[in-house]
């Protein structure tokens, strides 16, 4: 009872173990020639997709309202960026098995209102950007590209292959600050067409309450303590809930200054690579067990091979609720991530009509995810193997 592995939980840096080794320079790709920092993930997409209304409406007359498309599975704060952009969202159903766009229902859905394709990594597996592109392309429409579960490592030569790029920064991401987002433009024009995003003054007060904020998030996400909020209902830890988007506004002071820190103590943080290799390897052993990244890196050779925010597989569906409540009953850090598809989440029915997405309905129902993160330890792999032999 008293450990609990959160399924995420790579902890805040405050930069007070990190002098020594913390500057202000950003990837490049976070340039401020070309990168808008906003208030959340949510409002980093928001502006994306108001960005590639206000591009595409250049290139060729939309009829009626502008459609974004989004995979049938993920985020609702996908559907809340694209609706308080003033555009409507299109769903497109998945590949089977597989956390990526149907490429064939994606090309069949663009119409002459759609201007932008969000994609998205997935728990961190790539989605086929270059797939995505082409058919983008071929559609004289945007490609955005949803990277709020993944953050590229140090040693990548080049990252994004979106026209827009997106991160998020809010709690139990790759990199986290608590709150915040980014938005990163490939071209001076796009750029032109983010909305400027004020960053906000702190004070000392809020920089005192985000200090202290940061220190309770890194000790709650301990093993010995995650356990503790799992008793507060309040909190709504693991649910996922729609929330409309109220307003666009910058980061705060207090968290982009922290940021240079928080990424360079992501990316040389080893354990998450040690973390996904030895949970990869113990998979192997089992042949009725998909394992998600493996499969995706062997059917496309040119990903990278990336860090996961969650270590993804697919199950039996009729027996991925006993797996999921044993692991977890051993404080394992498992989940079930998103519960179903975008239009049976609480909020979202009233919004999407057409339920009709059986590979992603397959997809949500199959799915447990495994923790990677930094607390993770190789006893806690050993016990998830263990445990998935007995079941």
């Amino acid at each position: 009872m008293f450990y609990q592995l959160p399924p995420v939980g790579n902890p805040v840096s405050l930069g007070q173990n990190l002098a020594a080794y913390t500057n202000d320079s950003l990837p490049e790709f976070l340039s401020p020639n070309h990168t808008q920092f906003y208030a959340s993930g949510t409002a980093a997409l928001a502006a994306a997709v108001m960005a590639a209304m206000a591009y595409v409406a250049t290139q060729k007359t939309i009829p009626v309202d502008a459609e974004v498309i989004l995979p049938a599975y993920g985020c609702p704060d996908l559907v809340s960026a694209v609706i308080f952009a003033g555009a409507k969202p299109v769903l497109v159903d998945m590949q089977a098995n597989r956390p990526w766009l149907d490429l064939d229902k994606l090309a069949a859905a663009i119409t002459v209102n759609t201007v932008a394709i969000v994609g998205v990594s997935l728990f961190g597996v790539a989605e086929r950007w270059q797939q995505l592109r082409t058919i983008a392309r071929r559609a004289n429409v945007l490609l955005i590209e949803d990277s709020a579960q993944y953050f590229p490592s140090a040693d990548e030569p080049e990252y994004g292959q979106g026209d827009v790029l997106v991160f998020s920064f809010g709690r139990g991401k790759p990199v986290s600050l608590l709150g915040g987002g980014a938005t990163c433009a490939n071209s001076a024009a796009l750029y032109e067409l983010l909305p400027k995003a004020v960053e906000m003054p702190t004070n000392l007060k809020h920089t005192i309450t985000f200090f202290l904020k940061a220190k309770l998030y890194n000790a709650m996400i301990s093993p010995w303590l995650y356990w503790l909020p799992q008793f507060l209902p309040f909190l709504h830890l693991g649910e996922t809930r729609y929330h409309a988007l109220r307003e666009i506004t910058g980061i705060d002071a207090a968290r982009k200054k922290r940021l240079a820190s928080n990424i360079m103590r992501y990316q040389n943080d080893k354990k998450l690579v040690q973390n996904k290799a030895r949970i990869s390897k113990g998979l192997n052993l089992f042949e009725e067990i998909i394992n998600l990244p493996a499969v995706c890196a062997e059917e496309e050779r040119d990903l990278n091979d990336r860090r996961l925010l969650r270590y993804p597989i697919l199950v039996n569906a009729e027996r991925r609720d006993e797996i999921y409540e044993k692991l977890k009953q051993a404080g394992l850090g498992v989940s079930k991530m998103y519960p179903s598809i975008l239009p049976e989440i609480d909020g979202l029915q009233a919004i999407f009509s057409d339920k009709n997405f059986p590979q992603a309905s397959e997809f949500a129902a199959k799915l447990l995810t495994l923790p990677v993160h930094a607390g993770v330890s190789k006893k806690d792999v050993k016990k998830i193997m263990s445990l998935l032999a007995r079941i």
